[in-house]
């Protein structure tokens, strides 16, 4: 069970709202409802949400940024049943970088567009054992919340419009158009969990000062225990900030930018290590450091990880039926991830440069490159520019 704490704030910078989705609606007299114009999966100009052929689902703005998410990822997870974002540990670099679907294909089976336009893949490929083994995707988290006007998701193979990356579907990101006002939002969260059906160990069952194994598995210790484990985690925060400016004084013109920070702690969410850890002394006693060994020595949830990013898009019309139009983005990611713990008597942890060539490996010419094992950390540095 997982019971979670976020504060939210936000600030606006002006009354003046920011740029609405295009849309066709009747005069107020008709009483007629909005109608949102949706450019994806069809050539039709005036095609709306009610008509269209194919599903599609348009997400304001608005609804991105009052879920208490901040990472567009984990935003789409909750708003698009079909959308699945999975957060793999100890997977490498897909720990930092981690792959999305649509419809349960491909994570390169699913086009994304940044104003109708291919946004480009990212550099790591996912080789490690998890969802979208073998598949580069495109990094939405890449994408702030603040700089997205509305998210149109096409829930339907468009291969046939788009190519063979769009079998999946289409994920069409429209950014704010807004020459004027803006926005600000600062999110703070963490986690308080308690971990079912994971004791919480206090130490190891000792006879005569030492330790013994679990009866019922030998490959174990046997260990003391007191209620479920606990654990106060993953604190994270953001900073972010969108504004809207006219182009040098062009009618129509828009610069919009948005820059945000975003930092994510690391979380923890594994059970108590009772494996040997030591090269047993004899074959009837254990090495004293296993009754103070530090149990929680592996690392299993997410990395550490700091983003910084800026988004900037802009447009200038050029007579009736022309615009100059331009977005860019840049996106820096730090992340440190863990992965599988090397224990002190491992063959991983031994220093085989002491053994002479005609010397085999055994415990007792054993030496260890650290004297309790050792995690290895992952660091993650990561350039996106477009």
């Amino acid at each position: 069970m997982r019971s979670t704490f976020r504060l939210s704030l936000l600030a606006s910078l002006s009354v003046l709202p920011l740029a609405a989705p295009v849309a066709a609606q009747d005069d107020a007299a008709d009483g007629a409802e909005e109608q949102v114009i949706i450019v994806t999966g069809t050539r039709s100009t005036a095609r709306t949400v009610e008509d269209s052929p194919v599903p599609v689902d348009v997400l304001s703005g608005e609804a991105l940024t009052e879920g208490g998410q901040v990472e567009t990822n984990k935003i789409l997870n909750k708003l698009v049943p079909s959308f699945n974002f999975p957060q793999p540990a100890i997977a490498d670099g897909s720990d930092a970088l981690r792959p999305a679907t649509l419809r349960g294909l491909g994570p390169d089976q699913t086009l994304v567009l940044i104003n109708g336009k291919r946004r480009h893949v990212s550099a790591l490929l996912n080789i490690n054992g998890t969802v979208g083994r073998g598949s580069a995707a495109v990094d939405m988290n890449t994408i702030p919340a603040l700089a997205i006007d509305r998210i149109e998701v096409l829930r339907d193979g468009a291969s046939s419009q788009y190519g063979s990356d769009a079998i999946a579907g289409v994920i069409n990101i429209r950014l704010k158009k807004a020459s004027e006002g803006g926005r600000a939002a600062i999110s703070y969260g963490k986690y308080d969990t308690t971990i079912s059906g994971v004791a919480n160990v206090t130490g190891l069952a000792l006879t005569g000062g030492a330790p013994s194994l679990d009866p019922t598995d030998n490959r174990y210790f046997a260990a003391t225990t007191d209620g479920e484990r606990k654990v106060s985690d993953g604190e994270s925060y953001s900073i972010a900030t969108n504004v809207g400016l006219p182009f040098f004084g062009v009618e129509d013109g828009y610069i919009n930018f948005t820059a945000e920070y975003r930092h994510r702690g690391n979380t923890n969410r594994q059970g108590f290590d009772l494996r040997p850890n030591y090269i047993r002394p004899t074959a009837t006693t254990w090495d004293p450091r296993e009754v103070t060994f530090n149990r929680l020595q592996f690392r299993f949830g997410d990395p550490k990880a700091d983003d910084f990013i800026l988004f900037a898009n802009l447009g200038v019309p050029i007579g009736d039926s022309l615009e100059l139009y331009g977005f860019a983005s840049y996106n820096q990611r730090d992340s440190l991830s863990a992965a599988n713990y090397r224990q002190a008597n491992a063959a991983a942890n031994r220093d085989f440069s002491v053994l002479a060539p005609n010397v085999a490996p055994s415990n007792a010419n054993f030496v260890g490159l650290t004297p309790d094992g050792f995690l290895p950390f992952i660091q993650s540095d990561l350039t996106d520019r477009a």
